[in-house]
């Protein structure tokens, strides 16, 4: 397994498209949000199972949820790589529980977001072990630059139908992000990642969060699920007002 860098690269993110991961939360944070998690869908940390609870726009109803994707650590590293004018629009949870068969193919991510230009970066946190076993984040550095078009998988253990065909990833680069509770890793909307089904008895408690600047229109007309699409402005100035119609407010 390749090692991943230790900090907080601008250098490394502009060149391979990610970095990290970083130690974001501290080891009570982490568990925190990890005990938070559990008691939103209901379960004990000590029994994890299956879920049908809707993981996605946590920060647009839970306060807890909306504080955590603004800690100001986390808009620090964002500013680093966005600038100062930040725009939060999305929070998803990305949840195996032991032996969970699903896999997340090879994607990009700005495949499935209809926004213009399309300009993101994603932090994905680790709020408990993951490892290659409860199938941890996997990245292929340097595949920022190019836009492959995704196609059909026919793979019922996908959790997604459409991906990057297989002959066009290399294997051989790619790298198993293991990481320790309240870590992340920064990609951009173009950095090929996926993750492989949790075959431990370890459930793999993540959750991404997505941010953008001003200037990028969310095409709403276009989404499957518009509805959850309210960006909110969490740091800087809005000059552009693109996305009136649609912004979202901070829970109470």
């Amino acid at each position: 397994m390749t090692t991943a860098v230790e900090k907080f690269s601008l250098e490394q993110f502009k060149a391979e498209g990610y970095t990290g991961p970083i130690p974001v939360l501290s080891a009570e944070e982490a568990r925190a949000v990890y005990e938070r998690f559990f008691a939103e869908i209901g379960q004990s940390p000590d029994a994890p199972g299956p879920t049908k609870a809707y993981l996605s726009a946590w920060q647009l109803r839970l306060r807890w949820a909306y504080e955590l994707a603004t800690h100001p650590r986390v808009l620090d590293a964002m500013e680093g790589l966005l600038g100062p004018d930040l725009v939060l629009w999305a929070m998803h949870w990305w949840y195996k529980e032991p032996g969970n068969g699903k896999r997340i193919p090879w994607h990009q991510d700005g495949h499935y977001w209809p926004m213009a230009p399309k300009k993101n970066v994603t932090a994905w946190f680790a709020v408990g072990p993951t490892f290659k076993a409860n199938g941890c984040l996997r990245i292929v550095p340097g595949t920022h630059k190019t836009t492959v078009k995704h196609e059909n998988l026919g793979d019922k253990n996908s959790h997604f139908a459409e991906g990057i065909p297989v002959g066009a990833v290399d294997e051989s680069k790619a790298l198993d992000v293991e990481m320790n509770p309240g870590e992340a890793v920064f990609f951009n909307e173009a950095t090929f990642h996926g993750s492989e089904p949790n075959t431990s008895d370890v459930p793999r408690v993540a959750f991404s969060l997505r941010y953008t600047t001003p200037e990028v229109k969310f095409l709403t007309d276009q989404w499957s699920d518009a509805g959850r699409i309210r960006p909110i402005l969490v740091r800087g100035s809005d000059r552009f007002k693109v996305n009136a119609e649609i912004m979202g407010a901070p829970p109470a």
